[in-house]
């Protein structure tokens, strides 16, 4: 078994219910709209390949902010992440960079070669309830600020 197969394995068989990750680390996020939505934060290659897998539900008002060491091209796949979601590139300086809606959602039976893949450039990557980018009037181009500031975890 491969060493990403074990690890997706011992994740899933940890799964725990599927409610939002109380995360130790959160922050507030100040959004176009003005609006301002408390996100978990996840820093760690364990958080970060984890995710929002395995939840069967998402509050309207949840987010969830990926935090890379460095900006990057960056690939999410949607396997085993049960809700669909709007998934929000955003680079260093904290500007969007792409924004996909609606992304469709995996079952357990979805094969790996029919999981949702998304792609943008960034070193940060939000995650939002499906239909919240555009309740929050994310766009392309638009900044988004963090309060408190965040810290990439160092390479």
């Amino acid at each position: 078994m491969s060493g990403f197969l074990a690890c997706a394995l011992a994740l899933a068989l940890n799964a725990g219910p599927a409610a939002p990750l109380k995360a130790p680390k959160r922050t507030r996020l100040e959004l176009p709209s003005g609006d301002r939505l408390m996100v978990d934060v996840v820093d760690t290659p364990a958080e970060r390949m984890k995710g929002l897998m395995f939840r069967r539900s998402l509050p309207k008002d949840y987010g969830m902010l990926f935090v890379f060491p460095a900006q990057t091209w960056q690939t999410f796949w949607m396997k085993n992440t049960w809700v669909s979601l709007d998934i929000v590139f955003i680079d260093k300086d904290k500007k969007v960079t792409a924004i996909y809606h609606e992304v469709r959602p995996s079952t357990p039976k979805t094969s790996d070669l029919e999981v949702a893949r998304v792609s943008g450039l960034g070193q940060f990557v939000l995650e939002l309830p499906a239909g919240a980018a555009r309740r929050y009037s994310l766009d392309k181009g638009r900044l988004v600020d963090f309060n408190p500031p965040i810290t990439p975890p160092r390479r």
